[in-house]
């Protein structure tokens, strides 16, 4: 994560914190954020790591102080916990509950009908890659895998995110959206797409990759 945010970003750093993994308790690092003043602040710190950060970044009033960017710590698997703390919140991410697609609609639908609440990234990752083994099967009109893997590589894949291609080391090329935390009309915390950071992104190693 860090390293594709050095390769990309422009601005001047302020400073680097490297925090223990299982770490609880961050008011040691606020305290020194509140000193320096950063213009913006990006964490990586999923899990209970993040669900924590956050509530005590709200709590000690860092929002506003400094704009909060994360990856894989404010999403539909902590959203549940974090609710209003994470209002405001920016993320960048290949796929959102709201992006304007017909199999995406559907699955968002289908998942809050089905579970009350909206989805995750993984739960939407899980269900592009049933419509993937399902392409390639019809597609190839076959379940060997070799023809499915060259199948896969051939084409457009119909998934949430939209039609994907497969670049030569089979990671999608994808968008990636930059999204805000909101509520939704019936006041339900959710994500929001307000830009997109990159489109048509192949990763950075494809080229390395012996595939």
């Amino acid at each position: 994560m860090l390293a594709g945010v050095k390769r990309y970003y422009k601005g001047n750093v302020v400073g680097e914190v490297y925090t223990k993994l299982g770490q609880s308790d961050f008011q040691a690092e606020l305290s020194a954020l509140r000193a320096a003043k950063p213009e913006t602040t990006m964490i990586f710190q999923p899990g209970g790591m993040g669900i924590n950060f956050v509530k005590q970044w709200k709590q000690a009033g860092m929002d506003q102080v400094s704009k909060l960017y994360t990856v894989f710590s404010v999403d539909g698997v902590s959203l549940p916990a974090l609710k209003d703390s994470a209002l405001g919140i920016l993320g960048t991410q290949t796929w959102s509950p709201d992006l304007d697609n017909p199999i995406n609609k559907k699955f968002v639908a289908d998942y809050k009908a089905q579970f009350g609440g909206y989805p995750s990234f993984y739960a939407a990752q899980a269900y592009d890659t049933i419509l993937a083994i399902d392409y390639a099967i019809t597609k190839s009109g076959s379940k060997d895998t070799a023809k499915m893997r060259a199948a896969l590589a051939s084409g457009d894949i119909p998934t949430t995110r939209g039609n994907l291609k497969m670049n030569t080391n089979h990671f999608p090329i994808q968008n990636i959206y930059l999204r805000e935390t909101v509520k939704d009309a019936d006041g339900v915390v959710t994500t929001k797409v307000i830009g997109t950071v990159f489109n048509n992104h192949a990763d950075s190693y494809a080229v390395n990759c012996k595939f």
